[in-house]
């Protein structure tokens, strides 16, 4: 018979919890008090300190004491008793990553302590419970009360929602009146920090950190991840365990996910019963979870014959639908957007995948809000490089065009895909609030049209050369609009760009501070591959990063030279492969009309769909072998 068991996060415990665990387990719980320093057991059963409901006391005691009853249920389990899938809410997950097989106890209690401390150690914050309203209604009331400060920590049902944020918003009568006024009730719960939301990324990032000295295994059985509500990654899986701590918890989600896996019985294992009634409750009004779609069956990995450079676009390149079909059909795609997604959701609060994969929305429709493009084109990016690795693909050489340049940090090692992310969204909130609205021009002609005719071109500034015969300027709607009637009298094809910032030129240095702001608390490595920047033309070095304000002003504010990388690149000889890994194909395109003597260049997908046969063609090319 096969089984689910769930593990209970923080809030289950109580004095007493492990007294019929504790006696059949002696070597662990000796085990556990040499680890922690002080008794687990006398702390379980008797709290002489009453320290039991501290974060960094509370978090040991109930892995051990749900590890343990784990153990002690799969001593006694019959023989034709098998688990199918494991899922722990919040601190939970790693009692269920303990079961799988990613770590030994003692690892995954190190760990847990680790986190304890530091999340105890975090800025004051508060969290309260929501109950009798959607999440969908939640977000809105957040949204439209000028309430957006407070997170969504916890989705544990259908109408049982937990806010986190800063304590006088969460405490504040403001608050619990707008959530009563919409017929909820509205209870501030007795923590001390805000978990599961934003204001927890100092203590991500230290426990992501601490977590890179952990070696996890390969997991044994699937477990539903918190982040995503859907399985981690067979291996690999340490930015998802780490990025939990400032994701929403989806439980209502992941329950519903396994509920449609017609699986039974759902079992919780742990102290009380809090998850037992969440369970009950989700099997009276289950989410609604789409089938999967039957994925193709996968072509052999074979070693790449080609050595490849990996590009990533910029702002423009965005339309609605991007990667759909992947989406439905790679896991390795979905789970790196879902992830992508979760990061977002968490600090922004809206699901990105539902913004590109909105059934409702057209390819060919305007697709400009900076604070949805901005992320969804670095998610797409990252997302098909992990589609590209999974089939054995790693670049010699990254390449960054304006906003590509997060990616193409990420890819080269210099930053995590976290920060890279949260660079974009930061950078996209600044644009939205400092920002000075304008746009972008593509001009089919030579940059020498530009000089030729000052007087058409009068309030714009070159912000970059594509390829011989294309540039684009920067600068206000009306300047745009005035010289797009000057070129089409004129018989010169130009295109408006799908932005409303006037990038790459003096118009954006209004907001230098404010955009600089946003490399607070992030550090830059040193690539650990070459990664070529098409702002500066050439390959970067640890020197540019170690003044990262400045070089982040510059792939801002300074005009791409994408056509003088480009014959840089070809002069030197380079014989890779150029890899297109933004939406559209169109870096790849860019490299086609500068005709270079010898550089190879291919795109992974665009605009016309068969996301899935363009990158098998991508593959076959790469790889050498041969296509179906």
């Amino acid at each position: 018979m096969q089984k689910i068991y769930v593990f209970p996060g923080q809030g289950s415990q109580f004095k007493g919890m492990g007294e019929e665990v504790f006696g059949k387990f002696k070597t662990y719980t000796d085990l556990a008090s040499d680890i922690l320093g002080y008794s687990i057991v006398e702390l379980c059963l008797e709290d002489p300190d009453q320290c039991l409901n501290q974060t960094e006391y509370t978090q040991p005691a109930l892995y051990t004491v749900s590890a343990l009853t784990y153990l002690d249920r799969r001593q006694n389990a019959s023989g034709n008793e098998q688990v199918a899938y494991f899922a722990g809410h919040s601190l939970g997950e790693y009692c269920a990553l303990f079961a799988a097989g990613g770590f030994d106890f003692a690892t995954g209690l190190r760990l847990v302590q680790r986190r304890g401390q530091l999340m105890s150690q975090a800025p004051r914050g508060g969290m309260a419970a929501v109950l009798g309203l959607s999440e969908e209604t939640v977000r809105r009331l957040l949204r439209d009360q000028g309430l957006d400060a407070i997170d969504l920590a916890n989705i544990n049902s259908p109408d049982q929602i937990i806010l986190s944020g800063l304590r006088d918003d969460i405490a504040g009568e403001r608050t619990r009146a707008v959530f009563e006024q919409a017929g909820a009730s509205y209870f501030p719960l007795n923590v001390s920090a805000a978990f599961h939301s934003r204001y927890m990324q100092d203590v991500e990032r230290e426990f992501a950190g601490y977590l890179a000295g952990f070696e996890l295994q390969p997991l044994s059985t699937p477990v539903v991840s918190n982040m995503t509500a859907r399985p981690y990654p067979q291996q690999d899986y340490a930015a998802i365990l780490s990025g939990q701590i400032t994701h929403p918890v989806k439980w209502y989600e992941s329950v519903s996910w396994l509920l449609a896996r017609d699986i039974h019985p759902i079992e919780e294992l742990g102290p009380g019963t809090v998850l037992t009634k969440l369970t009950d409750k989700i099997l009276k009004a289950p989410m609604v979870i789409a089938p999967p779609a039957a994925a193709p069956t996968p072509a052999p990995v074979a070693s790449p014959k080609q050595d490849t450079l990996f590009m990533y676009g910029g702002q423009g390149t965005q339309y609605f639908q991007m990667g759909r079909e992947l989406y439905q059909h790679n896991p390795v795609f979905r789970q790196q957007m879902d992830a992508c997604s979760a990061l977002v959701e968490a600090q922004e609060g809206f699901s990105l995948v539902k913004v590109i994969y909105d059934e409702s929305r057209r390819v060919y429709e305007p697709f400009d809000s900076i604070l949805q493009t901005h992320p969804a084109l670095f998610a797409i990016g990252y997302s098909l490089t992990a589609t590209l690795r999974a089939e054995g693909v790693e670049p010699k050489a990254v390449l960054g065009y304006s906003l590509g340049e997060y990616i193409g940090l990420t890819v080269a090692g210099c930053l995590s895909w976290q920060d890279g992310l949260r660079l974009t969204l930061r950078q996209a909130r600044v644009l939205a609030e400092h920002g000075p609205k304008g746009g972008m021009l593509s001009v089919l002609a030579p940059a020498e049209h530009l000089r030729q005719h000052p007087e058409l071109y009068r309030g714009v500034e070159l912000a970059g050369i594509n390829f011989a015969d294309n540039f684009c300027v920067a600068g206000a709607q009306a300047d745009l609009a005035r010289i797009k009637r000057g070129l089409d009298g004129m018989g010169v094809i130009c295109i408006e760009l799908p932005v409303q910032y006037p990038f790459h030129s003096s118009h954006i240095e209004p907001a230098r501070e404010q955009i600089l702001s946003i490399l607070d608390g992030i550090a830059f490595s040193a690539p650990t591959i070459p990664y070529y920047s098409s702002t500066l033309a050439r390959a970067i070095h640890a020197g540019d990063l170690a003044n990262a304000r400045d070089y982040l002003w510059r792939i801002i504010r300074q005009p791409v030279d994408f056509h003088g990388l480009i014959q840089h690149l070809s002069s030197a000889g380079n014989q890779s492969l150029f890899v297109d890994l933004s939406a559209t194909g169109s870096l790849a395109n860019f490299i086609k009309y500068t005709r270079p003597n010898h550089l190879k260049y291919s795109h992974s997908i665009n605009q016309f769909g068969k996301d899935l046969s363009n990158i098998n063609i991508l593959l076959n090319e790469i790889t050498g072998r041969s296509g179906e």
